[in-house]
């Protein structure tokens, strides 16, 4: 089965940007430390957040079936349908439609705070 590295790249890139403005601050080997620091930091919290992503993509695996756009409420409809055929609809903004770029069987997930994000990246898919 794929398995997505999304997060971890992300984390990466934010740690060492956090971890150098960190390390600029400190004396003479600040920021080599606080780049090694904030790239650790941000593997380690990309790579959780990727293994929770994997495993939701394993269980359920939901794709999405149709999206429907409500003009009145300029928010989306989303059909999902995860591997046992059971559909769950979601709604979301335009502004999150803009963002993420859904499209007809993708493979998502629901985050913690139930919105749905792609569980891939474009090259990824």
């Amino acid at each position: 089965m794929k398995q997505t590295t999304k997060n971890t790249g992300t984390g990466m890139v934010l740690g060492i940007c956090l971890g150098v403005g960190v390390g600029s601050v400190i004396d003479s080997l600040g920021i080599p430390l606080g780049l090694c620091l904030g790239m650790l930091i941000g593997l380690v919290i990309g790579a959780n957040k990727d293994k929770i992503v994997n495993k939701q993509v394993a269980e359920k695996g939901y794709k999405i079936k149709a999206i429907e756009k409500d003009e009145t409420s300029n928010e989306y409809g989303i059909t999902l349908v995860d591997n046992q055929g059971n559909e769950q609809k979601v709604l979301i903004s335009s502004g999150t439609m803009e963002t993420e770029l859904f499209k007809e069987g993708d493979i998502v997930f629901i985050d913690e705070d139930g919105d749905i994000e792609q569980a891939f990246d474009e090259d990824e898919r």
